[in-house]
């Protein structure tokens, strides 16, 4: 072991015991680590992970616990190829347990409820009222992960028979989450302890990154925290893009390999249903280069339009919704040099050449991620130490989307002659940043250097956007410089 190996063992060890001493509540904290010792895990969101860790595991003495969840998933997780069988055997044994995800919507029309179990492709499994009494406000509001239980129970509304019934739900959730605590006890931890907690939090060694492979997680959560952020990362392959929206919170959602409808999307007026830009906090659009877009022009249409007003209209009605959107993809780098090749015109390349040839639809994505400074996932990359359980932290950040911190930017800054959406990304993307990084400060309290270090991220990432559009469009957007200057007080 060498002296900087030594002395990053007694930060970590000291740095723990702070978090256990100021995070001391059951269901807050786990030991990151553990959640890569068996494969079986990898079937599951990280979230779902971190609780049946927390349930299970003893830090301490692991091996049992952990088998205990492989034996739990070997037993009750299945994959859509096996909907026909699990069917079987809810029929033949009158119940089955198991492990997934349930979304609840009320049928007006048969006065029932029914859930919507996707590796059993029926939407129509009716739900038992006990179930729902207990259990209503979290199986209406959004998709939620647990222990399903599933009876044969053969019922027939106006002719149609309605065989499977659950009977019990145990959901994968954190309780008594407090808010205004998690941010006072921000106070307690330095601007580097407080860095490298939220990056084991979501799943990384901090100290195998540099800054700014950091700050690029930190950017990744911006959507997650603050309503109404429209984004672009392109990169290398394996940087842990997808693995952010998918799998830390259950208010993300991955569109991947599949067509994209308006009705998927927005609504559908079939069902008369929302689509997932109304009912998640944030939407990445995977693999954006080869999507699928249906009916492309009205599409690209409402998106832009949606991008802009955070509202959308179907028939004669009018939505609003803060779900933030993210176009993710690949684009050729030089990994060792972290660069783009020098090949491309510019950086929206990749993008469906509809989506390219808009610039007024580029321009209302408010910042460029820059992928390719991403560090690639490898085993010496993952977390080994204590970090924010997922489901935690992912209520955390739902939670810090009703708080305003863009007061905070306004008061202090002055953004001179910026165009009006220049300053509002800006100010989006520093309040993203401030609620990530600096909760605990207000207009009195906050810091000038603090102020500076989330505000010349913001801005890089929306000078790369603009920048972009200054080559495809440079009489409109050439020489566009983006500055500010903070107010004296700050």
């Amino acid at each position: 072991m060498t002296l900087e190996t030594t002395s990053i063992t007694k930060d970590i060890s000291s740095t723990e015991e702070k978090i256990k001493r100021v995070f001391p509540d059951n269901g807050i904290i786990i030991h990151k680590g553990l959640a890569n010792l068996s494969d079986h895990f990898k079937k599951l969101p990280r979230f779902a992970v971190d609780y049946l860790i927390s349930t299970f595991v003893d830090v301490d003495s692991p091996a049992a616990g952990i088998a205990k969840i492989n034996q739990l998933l070997v037993e009750n997780y299945i994959d859509a190829n096996e909907k026909e069988l699990v069917k079987s055997r809810i029929r033949e044994r009158g119940e089955y347990s198991l492990l997934g995800n349930v979304k609840c919507r009320y049928d007006q029309g048969k006065d029932e409820y029914f859930a919507d179990i996707s590796v059993l492709g029926d939407q129509f499994i009716r739900i038992s009222p006990f179930v729902m009494a207990e259990h209503a406000d979290t199986l209406l509001a959004s998709e939620v992960w647990g222990t399903i239980t599933i009876a044969f129970d053969p019922y027939k509304i106006k002719s149609r028979l309605y065989p499977f019934i659950i009977t019990d739900f145990v959901p994968f959730q954190i309780t008594n989450i407090n808010l205004d605590e998690w941010i006072e006890r921000r106070n307690e931890f330095s601007d580097q302890e407080w860095s490298d907690l939220l990056i084991n939090s979501v799943g990384f060694n901090p100290h195998q990154l540099s800054e700014q492979e950091k700050i690029v997680h930190f950017m990744r959560l911006m959507s997650f925290v603050e309503p109404n952020i429209s984004l672009v990362e392109l990169g290398v392959p394996e940087t842990g893009k997808t693995f952010t929206y998918r799998s830390l919170s259950s208010y993300g959602f991955v569109i991947s390999g599949s067509k994209i409808t308006i009705a998927s999307l927005f609504f559908n007026k079939l069902r008369r249903q929302l689509g997932v830009i109304g009912q998640k906090d944030c939407v990445m659009f995977d693999e954006i280069a080869h999507a699928e877009l249906n009916g492309q022009d009205e599409l690209i249409s409402m998106l832009k339009d949606f991008m802009n007003t955070g509202r959308f209209t179907r028939g004669n009605t009018e939505f609003g919704s803060g779900c933030g959107v993210v176009f993710a993809g690949n684009i050729d780098c030089d990994r060792s040099n972290k660069k783009v090749k020098g090949y491309y015109r510019h950086l929206f390349s990749p993008l469906p050449r509809i989506m390219q040839n808009d610039r007024a639809f580029l321009d209302r994505i408010q910042g460029y991620i820059p992928g390719w400074e991403a560090a690639q996932i490898a085993d010496g990359n993952f977390s080994i130490a204590q970090g924010f359980m997922c489901d935690y932290l992912s209520e955390i950040m739902h939670r810090l989307r009703a708080r305003n911190y863009a007061h905070i930017i306004l008061e202090h800054v002055d953004f001179k002659d910026m165009t009006f959406r220049n300053q509002t990304a800006i100010t989006r993307m520093s309040s993203a940043l401030l609620k990530l990084l600096y909760p605990h400060r207000s207009i009195k309290t906050i810091q000038n250097n603090e102020l500076k270090y989330v505000l010349d991220i913001a801005v890089s990432l929306r000078q790369r956007v603009v920048e972009q559009l200054a080559v495809i469009a440079p009489a409109e957007f050439g020489n566009i410089k983006l500055s500010y200057t903070l107010r004296k007080g700050a």
